[in-house]
């Protein structure tokens, strides 16, 4: 019940930021882009692609998963997020599980998913502080948009700290938050921890941070990669809706607007939130504010396509027999 009303929230805040921009405007920049979603969708598969691959080199046993299967272990992630409105809190277990019946331990899936998934995170804390800091040094924010954003490169620095420093020191952080968890009084009685599992899962994860330094540089790249198409498929978006554009806005755009998948997990799919936050920066970088909503759009658009083909992927994994029971 508490997600619908936060969903109801976020479809009225998206119609309250399509009416104050016009809704006539943002149809336009809609209609002009129209069949481009198609070229759109194949380049975040791409992007999809890059990560599967990224996915592969986290695992640390040497398993035989073909190339396919592990990219539709990933777009059958992409379904579970987008479909279901839980973020990463389902995706990233479904995707253990699908490599669990594809020869995997669990622990292994757990360890090679949280793995692809940290990375991931880490680059974009990078990338965001980065952006943030050019919106900072070439625009001119001020007042609440400036604090909030020097709050979040703040947030986003003591981030990779903590990290850095946990994987440095070989810090078994996450038993230790979920201990933590497990002591609350409502959280700890639906909260069921196997410590040997997750004391395994942490020695994994730690194995591809910081024991092989060949094996993280390798899903780096790949992560790296997909950001870049990120970029790509943002400037993309702006040349098809004929707006002027650099590949310094796309990435400024794309670096500084990511922090709203966190900021706002609380809100199924980010509704609303992600096109109030892109009109906003939009509008700082000089584009028409009504772009950064039909961005938004189509980039839902985009992930619903890619979702399909993962729903699809995902229901013939799900009936497929495991190669080796995942343990």
């Amino acid at each position: 019940m508490l997600r619908t009303f936060f969903l109801l929230a976020g479809l009225v805040l998206l119609a309250w930021v399509v009416v104050a921009l016009g809704p006539r405007e943002i149809v336009a920049l809609l209609r002009q882009i129209g069949w481009g979603v198609v070229p759109i969708a194949a380049i975040y598969a791409a992007y999809q692609a890059c990560r599967a691959l990224a996915l592969r080199h986290a695992i640390v046993r040497d398993a035989a998963i073909p190339f396919v299967d592990l990219l539709r272990i990933r777009v059958s992630g992409e379904a579970v997020q987008v479909l279901t409105f839980t973020g990463p809190f389902l995706a990233e277990p479904s995707k253990a599980w699908l490599l669990g019946r594809r020869g995997l331990a669990l622990t292994e899936g757990f360890a090679a998913t949280t793995a692809e998934y940290l990375i991931y995170t880490l680059i974009s804390a990078v990338i965001l502080s980065v952006g943030l800091t050019g919106l900072l040094v070439y625009y001119d924010l001020s007042g609440v948009l400036a604090t909030a954003a020097r709050v979040v490169v703040t947030i986003a620095i003591v981030f990779l700290g903590v990290a850095a420093v946990a994987i440095a020191g070989r810090i078994y952080l996450i038993g230790a938050v979920l201990a933590a968890l497990g002591r609350l009084p409502v959280v700890g009685r639906r909260l069921r921890l196997d410590a040997a599992a997750v004391r395994r899962v942490e020695d994994l994860l730690l194995e591809v941070l910081r024991e092989q330094p060949a094996r993280l540089a390798r899903v780096a790249l790949f992560e790296i990669a997909a950001q870049i198409l990120l970029v790509a498929e943002l400037a993309w978006i702006l040349a098809l809706a004929g707006l002027p554009w650099s590949v310094w806005d796309a990435f400024l755009i794309e670096s500084s607007t990511k922090f709203t998948t966190m900021a706002f997990f609380f809100i199924p799919g980010q509704v609303g939130a992600s096109e109030g936050v892109l009109a906003l920066v939009f509008a700082t970088v000089g584009l028409p504010a009504a772009g950064g909503v039909a961005a938004a759009i189509v980039r839902r658009v985009r992930s619903l396509l890619v979702a399909a083909i993962g729903l699809a992927a995902l229901a013939a994994m799900s009936r497929a027999r495991p190669s080796v029971p995942g343990l």
